[in-house]
């Protein structure tokens, strides 16, 4: 069964709760508890890009964020409106809150991580039943490097040559020529 679901992750600074945000919200009576909601509602906004709410067209209240959190509901209430003044949080036209600087916390896999996953992927498919890869396994050009290769040739560079065992290695004229003179015995 094949797993389609996107994976975020939160991105932490070493700094983060050193961050005046978090240290005047830590100052606070009840103020370990605010940054712990404050925690699990980012957690619960990656869903959904930052937005607090439980699927596509239903918005948490706060008696829904109490019940989350795990928290009694006049706490959740004044975190809320802690994190709306302090600019953490913002309510938008249909009642939903949103995470602010949810964007600056989230990270995805990159372009370059998934290509090589589903190499992997493949290459585990392609055994042969001695165990060896077969020969058409070879890995393709990463993303950026496919990108910078289609600048070199928009200057009117000559295309690079395929070197190497498995034909998996393009250099250009120029760096090969630097290699040969850098290696002369090989």
């Amino acid at each position: 069964m094949a797993d389609n679901r996107k994976y975020y992750y939160q991105k932490r600074k070493e700094s983060y709760f050193d961050d005046d945000a978090i240290v005047l919200l830590e100052s606070m009576r009840d103020g370990i508890l605010y940054s712990y909601i404050l925690l699990k509602l980012y957690l619960k906004s990656l869903k959904h890009g930052g937005r607090i709410q439980l699927d596509e067209s239903i918005p948490y209240t706060p008696q829904m964020i109490a019940a989350i959190t795990r928290q009694q509901i006049g706490t959740a209430e004044r975190a809320i409106k802690i994190f709306l003044q302090m600019g953490l949080m913002e309510q938008i036209v249909d009642g939903a809150f949103y995470m602010s600087n949810i964007e600056l916390l989230i990270g995805q896999p990159s372009t370059e991580g998934e290509r090589k996953r589903r190499t992997r992927q493949a290459n585990r498919t392609a055994l042969n039943p001695g165990g060896q890869m077969s020969a058409h396994c070879l890995d393709i050009r990463p993303p950026e490097i496919a990108i910078e290769l289609g600048r070199e040739l928009e200057k009117g560079h000559p295309a690079p040559a395929a070197l190497g065992r498995y034909q998996n290695v393009f250099l250009f004229d120029a760096e090969l020529s630097e290699l040969q003179a850098d290696f002369p015995n090989l």
